[in-house]
């Protein structure tokens, strides 16, 4: 079934069902439904293709999605953590023609907003589907964390998205009576994808937009929470957050991203016996590439070792003959059409695979073994940091060769750069870095050192400054 014939069976056969839980409102399949549907009646009136879309609320996020989709027009995800200026230029590059913060408030870009979308009287009215879209037809546009100075813009389309839902909502837990805790950005992938995965399946949605730890504590107080969709460092963060009391009712969940500490996965065992833990590898451009369990008695092993989601295909390029390891190429209905032209960068194709820099190795048995790109991708509290990003922010505003780093201070992952240029004007410092990056890719801390760490043979040893004696000149929070 189509994304909008599916929410239509669930607000026809579970209409008071929540559809969407925030700390503050509630959404139900009716509301969502009749919202949604409202929302695109107003759009089918509007000239322009591409609608931005501003908002770290779930429940705005929701109605947005589903009155795009019956519109049929494209939803541009725009990340309000983004500065104004990286918000405002990639709005433009990628030709978004109308602007949505929120499901009542939609305005032609360059004229003024428009409001009175208010909730149609559909309550007597039978529920009704809509045309069906072309499988090709374009769905949405979402922003990875780029390395370069602009984030990529992935164009997806219905059938990768509805394939890719239909496939893995089994395997991964999604379910009609399943109660989904997803704690990070909304307007990311994995949240995003986490939230329509629920929908689709006629589950609950619980969500507070960003990392928010009081309004995580009152949703789990609120409902029993079955599932949890997050990445490592928040699954952490939560585990010593709620407790057994209130996690006792896990049945899976799914992590996204570096692997789970082993600390972690018991961690997890303990407070929710119960419960299935299940890791993923995939990314904005390929959705879902290939699952694992974890269990108590395994560690992660140095690179993601699991079985491809069914329908997904993959062959290795320029293999290292010792290693077995070489460029991951995957074939998938779930792959996207690719980045958007106004994109710096290029999918590496052949025939219908594509390659965006993972390396991998199959093994006879059919299982993968994938490392992750030579990048330097961090994830701090559910968001992904480019190393290079960073760095490039850094020398922009004065700061030439900076090396940026995720370590543990007092049991708190911080972001950390250490260069050896002390900045020109340091009291502008950080006004002109929030220019160029958005809050939680601002580093906490510069640490200024006298000379960088050398080996005995007088080589740089930069890969962990953090557990190194450093000569520090001084160092300067900035967050």
């Amino acid at each position: 079934m189509k994304l909008w014939q599916e929410l239509a069976r669930w607000a026809n056969e579970r209409p008071e069902h929540l559809a969407v839980l925030t700390p503050e409102h509630q959404l139900t399949y009716a509301q969502l439904h009749r919202r949604s549907y409202c929302l695109a009646n107003q759009l089918t009136e509007l000239s322009g293709h591409r609608i931005a879309v501003h908002t770290n609320d779930p429940i705005e996020m929701a109605i947005a999605f589903y009155g795009i989709v019956r519109s049929g027009k494209n939803m541009v995800i725009v990340d309000p953590a983004w500065p104004s200026n990286l918000a405002t230029s990639m709005v433009s590059r990628l030709r978004c023609d109308l602007s949505l913060t929120s499901w009542n408030s939609l305005s032609h870009l360059g004229r003024s907003a428009q409001s009175g979308n208010h909730e149609s009287p559909l309550a007597e009215t039978p529920v009704e589907t809509a045309t069906d879209s072309s499988d090709t037809h374009g769905l949405l546009v979402i922003c990875t964390s780029g390395s370069s100075s602009y984030p990529k813009p992935v164009l997806r389309t219905f059938a990768s998205w509805e394939q890719s839902l239909n496939c893995g909502a089994d395997i991964l837990g999604a379910t009609p009576i399943a109660a989904t805790l997803c704690p990070g950005p909304i307007s990311h992938g994995l949240g995003l994808y986490a939230m329509i995965e629920s929908l689709h399946t006629g589950g609950t949605f619980l969500a507070t937009g960003k990392w928010d730890p009081t309004g995580v504590r009152t949703l789990v107080e609120k409902t029993i929470c079955t599932r949890i969709v997050t990445v490592p460092t928040i699954l952490s963060k939560l585990l010593s957050l709620l407790g057994p009391e209130l996690l006792s009712n896990l049945r899976t969940v799914v992590s996204g991203g570096e692997a789970l500490n082993q600390d972690t996965v018991r961690e997890l065992y303990r407070v929710a016996p119960r419960v299935q833990c299940l890791e993923y590898f995939g990314s904005s451009e390929h959705s879902l590439i290939a699952y694992r369990e974890r269990g108590l008695a395994q560690s992660a092993p140095p690179h993601f070792d699991g079985q491809l989601f069914p329908g997904v295909r993959a062959h290795i390029h320029e293999m290292d003959p010792q290693t077995g390891f070489g460029q991951l190429y995957v074939d998938s209905p779930f792959n996207s059409k690719g980045y958007d032209p106004s994109s710096e960068t290029n999918i590496s194709r052949c025939g219908s695979s594509i390659c965006i820099g993972d390396r991998a190795r199959i093994e006879e048995t059919g299982r993968i073994m994938i490392s992750r790109r030579d990048d330097q991708m961090l994830n701090l509290n559910g968001n992904n940091i480019h190393t290079g990003e960073v760095s490039a922010a850094l020398e922009a505003v004065g700061l030439p060769n900076a090396i940026v780093q995720l370590v543990e201070l007092d049991g708190t992952p911080t972001l950390v750069a250490y260069t050896v240029d002390p900045p020109k004007n340091p009291a502008t410092l950080l006004a002109k870095l929030q220019e160029y990056l958005p809050q939680y890719k601002v580093p906490h801390q510069i640490i200024y050192l006298r000379a960088w760490p050398e080996s005995f043979s007088g080589k740089l040893k930069t890969k962990d400054l953090n557990i190194q004696h450093l000569e520090i000149q001084r160092s300067d929070d900035l967050r």
